[in-house]
């Protein structure tokens, strides 16, 4: 990174970051329904070698391989759109009336684009946090990831605050347990003798464009007919609303909105309180070690994201179907926003090389494409490293 810093900027870089990606285990599309999330942060990731820099952001990119660039000031959204996550960062900084610089900087990446391990939220939490140590700015972890997030939603993104609090907060060898609502999180210890294979579909999605944010009105309609029926006011997030009483509004969802639409409503809003739950169980299931039921919980989440929340594709459905005939299997799921991007497989230690081979070949003979395999460790979150060679 060094070198790759002198070929662009003809200096030497002042410091070293590491950002990593991170795979949510369980608890996908509850983080914005103020529900539970347990992601890991992993050894996929983005290293970066930094300078300061008047008032300017300059960086270079092995991926593209080009300099993006945009003034502190500037009015306008930069033309790169790959930095628009880091003028997000700064528009985010300038609102809370934070007094920083500009900076130049080189990142090498190691993590898929679009592929659901958080490429972007690396990239905007990774960048809070270079900034707020190079220029001392005082923020915690916490309030880091909160930057992060919201610069997320300046670029035009709707998800919730898992991705970047678990970049920022992540510690190797275990998962973040994340309470959305309170943000608030423990430490969940990682069994030893289970290995993660992040499998690759190479298909790609983009939130922006997606389907993703009528996914999340769609669910959230339960919650005023929740409101109503049991008249109160407290209801304000499908975190409030438990399996008993959806069960209970389900006729009401459905003469509110007519058969066909409320049925889908139901649908949408089933996956996030039952996800809540599933959360919640895998805690206990890591703790005791409880290989089967781990897998069991895994499968109960693919089907309601493929069936409920309806963020799978053919592509995802597979890979899942073929991780189920592999030795070595624990339990697979579709990770991620949904629509492409990768599957999170738990495997037995020993069997990781073969199991990920497995896929790759299998997914190519069944798809005709060629999808990739990495096994990935835990990892510490967002941090300063010694100079990189």
């Amino acid at each position: 990174m060094k070198k790759i810093f002198i070929d662009n900027f003809k200096r030497k870089p002042e410091e070293y970051f590491w950002s990593p990606g991170r795979v949510n285990i369980i608890g996908e599309h509850s983080d914005y329904h103020d529900g539970f999330v347990m992601p890991v942060a992993i050894d996929l990731g983005i290293t970066w070698s930094v300078s300061k820099n008047g008032d300017n952001v300059r960086g270079y990119t092995e991926k593209f391989d080009e300099i993006g660039r945009f003034r502190i000031d500037a009015k306008d959204r930069t033309y790169f759109e790959w930095m628009l996550y880091l003028q997000g960062v700064v528009e985010v900084l300038k609102k809370r009336n934070k007094k920083f610089g500009g900076i130049d900087f080189a990142i090498h990446s190691t993590i898929p684009i679009g592929s659901g391990l958080s490429s972007s939220s690396s990239l905007a939490t990774g960048f809070a946090y270079i900034l707020n140590e190079i220029y001392k700015i005082g923020l915690g972890r916490k309030e880091i990831a909160k930057v992060a997030c919201e610069a997320e939603w300046w670029y035009g993104t709707t998800g919730g605050i898992m991705d970047q609090y678990c970049i920022a907060n992540g510690k190797a060898g275990n998962a973040v347990l994340l309470d959305c609502r309170k943000m608030t999180h423990v430490y969940v210890p990682i069994p030893k003798d289970i290995k993660m294979v992040i499998f690759e579909t190479t298909i790609r999605h983009k939130q922006i464009s997606s389907p993703f944010a009528l996914r999340k009105k769609q669910a959230h309609e339960a919650v005023e007919v929740a409101r109503q029926y049991f008249k109160d006011d407290k209801i304000k997030m499908l975190r409030d609303i438990t399996k008993k009483m959806l069960e209970e509004i389900k006729p009401s969802i459905i003469k509110k909105f007519g058969k066909r639409k409320g049925e889908m409503i139901y649908r949408r809003s089933k996956h996030p309180i039952y996800e809540r739950d599933r959360v919640l169980e895998m805690k206990e299931a890591l703790m005791k070690d409880d290989l089967r039921k781990i897998g069991k919980i895994l499968a109960e989440c693919h089907k309601s994201l493929r069936d409920n929340y309806e963020v799978s594709c053919k592509e995802l459905d597979i890979a899942v179907d073929i991780s189920q005939g592999i030795k070595g299997y624990i339990g697979s799921r579709m990770i991620g926003g949904g629509f492409g991007g990768c599957t999170l497989n738990l495997v037995k230690r020993g069997q990781e090389h073969h199991f990920a081979g497995e896929m790759e070949e299998i997914f190519r003979k069944r798809t005709e494409i060629k999808g990739n395999s990495y096994i990935c460790n835990s990892s510490d979150g967002v941090r300063k490293i010694p100079n990189n060679k």
